[in-house]
């Protein structure tokens, strides 16, 4: 188990200066902890996944994105640095490496000392915006503090997004740190049985005065009727997916999509991005480190290669809906104080510094009675990232969520072993491209048992 500790997110209703102090402090450490990984300077003007800045900008976004949304919001009059404000203010999300290569060629990145120093003089500055502050309750989406807690959860999603590139680089690149545990990996596998779902209707969508942080594309109301399904009892797990490997499952274009084949062949893709064959054995690339591949670890793949699988599975195969999911994962009237109070039954939240083994957590089942639906690796959907009924753009980061209602990025949910915050809980709805990369893994679904 990790020794690293994350905290859990404050109440909008409830909390203290002292407990937004300790929750901002943590977020901080966190991340620096992350970046003082890195061995040299030179490392941080690499961009280890091409479809991503390099990490330079990564060392400074979450400091120039608080700092910018506290000026939004009138908490904050003096930038530190107009110029990095500007530099480092939005991420990239282009569709390939030409387009990302093209838009940040005229860059001169600034000095890696430059940017410790920015973040170390920002620090301070949001420190002293928190002491000095009124603290009227209950902060709401139109509260000043709102841009802070905005800027507390972004930067936890910024510390799963650098570990992402992290594990991109080579080891020799990086120093674990002091704490870092992955999980045991037993080697032996579960059965990976197909078990019913009952159907039912389901509410999707967060309300507006909800105790917690939210992102403008959470909240909403939808109601959808679920049939019943079937779905694997646990997720796909790396021994499972040796075996579409092992039958040539990469090799075969009627499992692939004209688009995905396209992509597969442009990238030379011949198995999952965190596996490497050394000597006719896979290993497996963790976070730090080149280890024996976990055959009892959830597989780690985009969507293309999850329906790969899926078609090599059958054509009935599919992945979950955004709607099944939240059937099979919280019972009606679930408690939501709770659920926040359960973070640590399941593997999010640094639990571990890795996923681990499908079926591990007796607690990370649900009352379907599938586990790691929450937690471990985030869960690949089938359906489109789409706004719910009633969706509006904070007016504090318009860009979040909606220029990517463009039917090319599909929905994951349930959080990984590294997602923190308010993005570990239920109303968190998280999107990708369909070739790209994150701590993302699937289980799949049949309408019958076949």
């Amino acid at each position: 188990m990790s020794l690293l500790k994350s905290q859990l997110p404050v109440f909008l209703d409830n909390c203290s200066r002292d407990s937004i102090i300790d929750y901002f402090q943590n977020s901080w450490e966190l991340e620096n902890i992350l970046m003082e990984s890195i061995v040299d300077d030179e490392t941080f003007y690499i961009n280890p996944d091409p479809l991503r800045n390099p990490l330079i900008f990564y060392l400074g976004h979450s400091a120039a994105f608080y700092i910018n949304k506290l000026i939004q919001v009138g908490l904050l009059e003096k930038r530190i640095n107009a110029d990095y404000e500007v530099l480092l203010e939005f991420g990239v999300d282009p569709e390939n490496s030409e387009e990302l290569d093209q838009a940040i060629a005229h860059i001169n990145w600034p000095k890696v000392d430059d940017i410790w120093e920015y973040r170390n003089t920002a620090y301070d500055v949001i420190l002293k915006v928190i002491k000095n502050t009124s603290l009227e309750l209950p902060i709401h989406e139109n509260h000043p503090l709102w841009g802070l807690m905005m800027g507390m959860e972004h930067q936890r999603i910024h510390f799963e997004t650098s570990s992402m590139l992290f594990r991109q680089l080579p080891t020799e690149k990086l120093e674990k740190p002091r704490g870092w545990q992955y999980a045991p990996s037993h080697k032996n596998t579960n059965s990976n049985n197909m078990v019913l779902v009952e159907g039912g209707t389901v509410k999707l969508g967060k309300e507006r005065d909800d105790k917690l942080y939210g992102w403008d594309c959470e909240y909403g109301d939808r109601l959808v009727k679920v049939k019943s399904f079937f779905a694997s009892q646990y997720l796909v797990s790396n021994a499972e997916f040796l075996e579409f490997v092992n039958n040539k499952g990469y090799e075969n274009e009627t499992y692939w999509d004209e688009k995905s084949w396209q992509w597969k062949e442009k990238n030379s893709v011949r198995n999952p991005k965190f596996w490497q064959l050394n000597d006719g054995e896979y290993y497996y690339r963790a976070m730090f480190d080149e280890i024996p591949l976990p055959l009892d670890w959830p597989v780690e793949v985009n969507y293309y290669e999850a329906m790969a699988y899926c078609r090599w599975k059958g054509k009935e195969t599919r992945l979950m809906s955004e709607a099944e999911w939240n059937l099979a994962t919280y019972e009606p009237q679930q408690n939501y104080q709770l659920e926040i109070e359960e973070v640590s039954q399941y593997n999010l939240n640094l639990k571990f510094g890795s996923p681990s083994p499908v079926g591990l957590l007796k607690t990370a089942q649900s009352y379907s009675g599938l586990w790691d639906l929450r937690g471990n690796v985030w869960e690949w959907l089938e359906e489109d990232f789409k706004p719910l009924p009633g969706f509006k753009p904070h007016f504090l980061y318009e860009d979040n969520s909606a220029p990517f209602f463009d039917n090319r990025h599909k929905m994951m949910l349930g959080g990984a072993w590294v997602t923190q915050g308010t993005e570990t809980l239920k109303y968190y709805r998280n999107w990708f491209r369909p070739n790209f990369y994150q701590h993302a893994g699937f289980r799949i679904v049949n309408s019958d048992n076949q």
